[in-house]
């Protein structure tokens, strides 16, 4: 069936000569539709995923989403869309209508004209919603254009023409009653930005449709190509990847893991190898067609940075046709834009067959930001693997939760990697796809697949054991005293490598400048690393410190003071460490950069003969208690849990030492244990009962913010990211010079430039000129703001000297 009604309207046009270059819309759709069609086509897992969702065969539901995405563009057969251009409205529908022109959304407005005649229908939402999102609270009132009625008479014959058009196209009888198709909103989405790039400008009406969509199938494959979305693999497996390494601990059990669709959990220790196990499985199952791609969510930019720079041999041995993407809020400088779609924007960033991003970017997939669909659709179609996830807190366990739930609901792989896992912890991500945790061996990988089937496999042969001798200093302010500040300095005159770890950074910034004062009578050098640099100058202090103390350094005595920014991913090696009191499992991701690496008979620089073990000294408040509340001092404020921290500081003190790995299971369980211990004071508990309350109602914001249907945020509004963390606690402040240029030089309306120059601040220490434009704080340093050798400098640092 073939009507001329739907000819009269245009899709698409080039702005600089839109009478002679329009394209008719029945050409843009069928262009969008084309694309799908292939994708699907070539995909051996979208059209599956989709069809097991809808729990329809693979016609059939190839079927129900081409003609929902024939639809998406409905709300253009509208006389206030089409007098966007009124040169070509003329051209094709005569001078004799007249449109008052106003202020016009085609995707919502679409959707309400179908559910005028249809009813509701979340499918239909999904499509009409590509360009950001379906906005349904627009005034039923002004539904109809402000136009002769004849003319609206014609829009709305166009309308229903086209719905029959794209019924009998997809051999369809009826409107589908399929309710929501998870994968739909980003496939339409992207389809229609690629459909837009083979647009050819079709302006002839024509009755054969068909025709021309079978013209447009292979522009549709070259362009789908050509975008980055079409990657085959190119092998899979550990041996594959990773000859002529063999594998170890827990890589010996990939031929032995299920090779089905679900949630995998891995726990091993530190260096242990999960990512490298992670990355083989994962190729595994995309080459048994049950996923298109892999997508790592790290926690930091540091830790995102160091993976991207590890895996991008691998990357290229599965997918040699595909580059590695990396996607946080500032990865634009680590690698050249060059092709073009898939760098773009951090949202696309996931469509490809590889990408590393921070879990911000992750999460902003079930959030209420426009285009959030985009990142969920690159999520959903590739292996997710989510690392170090003991390390969130409850408001972001919540989302990261929402995450996995979609995986599951689209019939998606998910991978989750720690060292130190509770049991309580497990089983609530495991309940996810229905299954249970049941042994307590460790390292284990656990499995359950969409049924809720679960299965745990255990190393036989245990990795060789790492013992660390434990010590623990007792001091007022949690930092080294003098005396052990100077045993420091001669462990590392004498040719030791120190690693030193603050919880907050005004501590390592007042311990930093106390061994400074210390190191003038000593030849040692000392360095300085978190997390309150300017970007520009945070990316070369951690290369500063990679080159200096990772696996490949000269071993020169030496003391790093660092906060929680190098306790995760980043291949350091100390002799020694010290830390701050913390939860026990941030300790011990703090061992795992102690011995890190083996330097008897191999190629790596020798270890100093000054420290004969691996030693680990804890630091410890040396007052007894008066108030539980403030008694860790900024550990206790940085991780609020006191009780843990009780139990992590008893565990200590009852030991002398530790074996890795088995360790891990008995430390996590005997910290993390829900119920008190008899002998616990009872302010203790109390605390404990405040602070899961406080965790209970995090989660709940945070799940509350995945489910609102209210305007969302620009998907490239900085504020995005503040979602992801609980509360909008700190300010972006983009550093300026005493005339009025960036910090660190560059174009100020340059995003890129802006943010090499850009840290971040709790709001009340910022001062300087707010940027509505930017939602930023413009300060100029020495005058709204202390920056040097520390970084910024608040206040409280300088009320300490």
């Amino acid at each position: 069936m073939v009507d001329d009604t739907y000819f009269k309207y245009w899709g698409k046009c080039d702005k600089s000569n839109p009478v002679e270059k329009y394209h008719l819309l029945p050409y843009h759709c069928l262009d969008v539709a084309a694309v799908v069609e292939v994708w699907l086509s070539e995909s051996k897992v979208l059209l599956k995923q989709i069809s097991m969702q809808l729990k329809l065969d693979e016609t059939e539901a190839r079927s129900i989403v081409l003609f929902y995405v024939l639809l998406h563009d409905l709300g253009k057969f509208d006389a206030r869309f089409q007098n966007f251009v009124e040169e070509v409205r003329i051209t094709l529908q005569g001078n004799e209508y007249e449109v008052e022109s106003e202020k016009y959304s085609h995707g919502s407005h679409g959707y309400l004209h179908f559910i005028q005649t249809y009813g509701h229908d979340k499918a239909m939402k999904a499509v009409a919603g590509h360009h950001g999102y379906c906005d349904t609270s627009i005034d039923r009132n002004l539904l109809e254009p402000d136009a002769d009625k004849e003319l609206i008479n014609l829009d709305k014959l166009a309308r229903k023409k086209w719905i029959e058009f794209s019924l009998e196209f997809t051999g369809l009888t009826s409107i589908p009653d399929v309710g929501e198709i998870p994968m739909l909103a980003g496939l339409c989405s992207v389809a229609d930005w690629i459909g837009s790039s083979i647009t050819n400008f079709t302006t002839e009406p024509t009755a054969d449709l068909n025709m021309y969509y079978q013209q447009t199938l292979p522009r549709a494959k070259a362009a789908l190509l050509d975008s980055g979305m079409l990657n085959k693999l190119n092998g899979s497996g550990f041996d594959f990847l990773f000859q002529p390494y063999l594998p170890r601990g827990i890589q010996t059990l990939l031929p032995t893991l299920p090779l089905k669709t679900g949630l995998t959990i891995v726990e091993s220790d530190t260096g242990s190898g999960k990512t490298e196990f992670a990355l083989a499985y994962a190729s595994m199952l995309i080459e048994k067609d049950l996923a298109d791609g892999i997508v790592f969510g790290l926690p930091t930019q540091a830790t995102a940075n160091g993976l991207f720079n590890r895996i991008g041999d691998a990357a290229t041995k599965l997918f040699p046709d595909s580059a590695i993407t990396l996607a946080h809020g500032k990865s634009k400088y680590l690698f050249p834009d060059e092709n073009g779609f898939l760098h773009q924007s951090n949202k696309r960033a996931f469509l490809g067959s590889m990408s590393v991003a921070t879990v911000d970017q992750v999460l902003m997939g079930v959030l209420g930001i426009k285009h959030q669909f985009i990142r969920s659709f690159g999520t959903r179609k590739s292996v997710l693997i989510l690392d170090e996830i003991h390390s969130f807190d409850a408001y972001m366990y919540a989302l990261i939760e929402q995450v996995i739930k979609g995986q599951h609901q689209a019939y998606s792989n998910v991978i989750l990697l720690s060292a130190t896992l509770s049991i309580s912890l497990k089983n609530k991500l495991l309940k996810h796809y229905s299954g249970k945790a049941k042994r307590t061996a460790y390292p284990l990988v656990t499995h359950v697949d969409l049924e809720g089937n679960t299965q745990e496999y255990s190393v036989e042969m245990p990795a060789k054991n790492k013992v660390v001798t434990l010590k623990n200093w007792l001091s007022n302010d949690l930092l080294p005293t003098p005396d052990q500040q100077a045993i420091l300095l001669e462990h590392a005159k004498a040719g030791a490598v120190v690693g030193i770890i603050c919880n907050t950074v005004a501590d390592a910034q007042n311990l930093f400048v106390q061994l400074k004062h210390l190191q003038t009578e000593q030849d040692t050098n000392v360095d300085l690393f978190h997390a309150r640099y300017s970007y520009a100058d945070r990316e070369r202090i951690e290369n500063e410190v990679l080159q200096i103390y990772g696996k490949n350094a000269p071993r020169k005595g030496r003391i790093l003071v660092a906060t929680q920014v190098v306790e995760q991913s980043l291949d350091l090696d100390f002799d020694i460490m010290v830390s701050q009191i913390a939860p026990i499992e941030f300790l011990m991701q703090r061992m795992g950069r102690l011995w890190r690496h083996d330097r008897i008979n191999t190629s790596l620089y020798s270890r100093s003969d000054r420290i004969k073990h691996p030693l680990f000294i804890t630091l410890l408040p040396s007052q007894s208690v008066s108030n539980w509340s403030h008694h860790y001092q900024g550990s206790g404020y940085v991780y609020r849990n006191v009780r843990v921290l009780y139990r992590t500081e008893q565990y200590l003190l009852q030991r002398e030492k530790l074996t890795f790995p088995d360790c891990y299971r008995h430390a996590i369980e005997y910290v993390h244990a829900e119920e008190p211990y008899p002998d616990e004071n009872s302010e203790l508990n109390d605390l404990y009962d405040k602070y899961q309350m406080e965790q209970d109602g995090s989660a709940y914001t945070a799940k509350m913010y995945s489910v609102l249907d209210s305007k969302p945020l620009s998907d490239v509004d900085p504020r995005c990211a503040l979602l992801t963390r609980e509360g909008e606690m700190t300010a972006t402040v983009v550093l300026m010079n005493e005339l009025g240029g960036l910090f660190h030089g560059g174009d100020y309306k340059e995003q890129q430039d802006r943010e090499r120059s850009t840290v971040a601040l709790a709001k009340k220490h910022v001062k300087g000129k707010q940027d509505t434009d930017f939602y930023c704080i413009k300060s100029v340093v020495n005058k709204d703001i202390d920056y040097g050798e520390l970084g910024v400098v608040l206040p409280s640092f300088n009320s300490k000297n």
